[in-house]
Parts: structure tokens; sequence; C-alpha cells
């Protein structure tokens, strides 16, 4: 038995059936639409969000200080190139500076030592000792100088030697103190014995101020008492001789 097949030759009952599908299908979605959102009306299902607000917060932050970095990094480059620069020449050949202070309260006086290169068979170089100001002609000098030693040794330097200059200042005090007190008790001394030799005060019965001229303790002093002696002496009618 031969089946039949049917032929649809009309093509407007094929778009006709196209379209009614197509409908169909729209249908559907807006149904299954209408359901899901009826099945979270309280927005629950949203997906989780990416990122947090504190997450977001610490990232434009982190961006601002890598921003701030470059920049101040950007900023110190130049100077750095141009310190290299502007760098003097070494004016010390092989020597190098090893000690430095400030000989003025102003600070434009310089001192330090130079240390030579070791000899050939390996013992230390020697050093000698030299002094700068801050002046344009020595401005290659006093540059190297701070830069080998360092600003802050060379403040520490220079607070040292104050305090030695100081402690030297007050024994030199203390030994002129000395020899003044010696030399005034040495011409003390040689006025007593003058005094002794005048006549007036050798012959005088008053012994109370002889032993008071024997302890004078300066030569006002004595020469006080020795007046003294002869105002009695001649009070009493004895003329006063030398």
């Amino acid at each position: 038995m031969a089946t039949e097949i049917k032929v649809v030759d009309d093509f407007a009952d094929a778009s006709v059936t196209e379209q009614a599908s197509s409908e169909a299908e729209q249908a559907n979605r807006t149904i299954d639409a209408r359901e899901e959102k009826s099945k979270d009306r309280l927005n629950i299902n949203r997906p989780p969000p990416q990122t947090t607000s504190w997450e977001r917060d610490n990232k434009i932050m982190e961006e601002e200080k890598t921003k701030v970095v470059a920049r101040a990094s950007d900023e110190k480059q130049p100077e750095k190139k141009q310190e290299q620069k502007q760098e003097p020449k070494f004016p010390f050949n092989d020597a190098e500076p090893i000690f430095a202070y400030y000989g003025n309260d102003k600070r434009s006086l310089l001192f330090f030592i130079l240390r030579h290169p070791d000899g050939p068979q390996g013992q230390p170089g020697p050093t000698d000792t030299h002094q700068i100001h801050n002046t344009k002609e020595h401005q290659d000098a006093w540059y190297w100088v701070h830069k080998f030693v360092g600003q802050d040794a060379i403040n520490k330097n220079t607070k040292k030697e104050i305090d030695r200059l100081d402690k030297m200042r007050k024994k030199e005090e203390v030994a002129d103190k000395d020899r003044m007190h010696k030399m005034d008790q040495e011409k003390l001394f040689q006025a007593k014995i003058d005094a002794f030799e005048m006549d007036v005060i050798r012959n005088t019965t008053n012994r109370d101020m002889k032993s008071k001229i024997r302890r004078s303790k300066s030569i006002m002093e004595l020469t006080a008492y020795v007046g003294a002696i002869i105002a009695l002496e001649s009070m009493n009618g004895k003329p006063a001789t030398d």
C-alpha cells in the first residue's frame, strides 16, 4: 500500500503556521518571566556583589597612595641628578679628610685633617692639618670635607673641641692665680724684711705691733702697721728713723 505524501505548495499556509508558533513561544516566555518575578518579590535571590563598599574605598585609597609615592619619587629624581651634576672637583688628590671641626662661632672657619695613602710596606700614611674658610675660593674643599666627615660628626667634634678649650682655659686661669699669689707672697715677704730693717720698727718696744707686721697678709696691711708704729713712736717723743 503506498503512503501518500502531502506536499504543501502554498507558502502562505506555511507562513501562518510559523507565525503562530512564534507567538506561542513569546507567550510562554512572558508567562515564565512573570512566574520567576513572582517567586522573588522581596529581591532575595539577587546575585552577590562582586566587591563590597569598604573594598572599593580601600582600593581608591591605595590608588591615591601609589600616585603620591610616584609623584614624590618623580620630584626627587631630578634633584639627585642635579646634585650629581653640581658636585665639584675633588681637590685633595689621593688624600682623604678624616676629621674636622669648626674654628669659630659663625662656623665659617673649618679645621680638618687629611690622611695620605699608606706607604709601600703598609705603614700608615702621614696626616696633616689644614684650615679653610667658607668662601668661593675654598668651596670645593668645604664641600668634600663635609661629605667625607659628615655634618653630625663635625658638630660633635666641634663640641668636644670647645669643651677641651674650656678646660684648658680654666686650668690656665687657676695657674695664673697661683702665679700671682706666689708673686704677691714673695713681694710681701720682701716688704716685711724691709720693714724690720727700719730702725723705728726694729727698736720699738711695741711687740704687739711687731707681731701684727709679721702676720700681715698684704702689703697694704703691712704698710698700715708700719705707719702706726711710726706714729706711736712720734707721739712718745721718739723721732722716727729709717
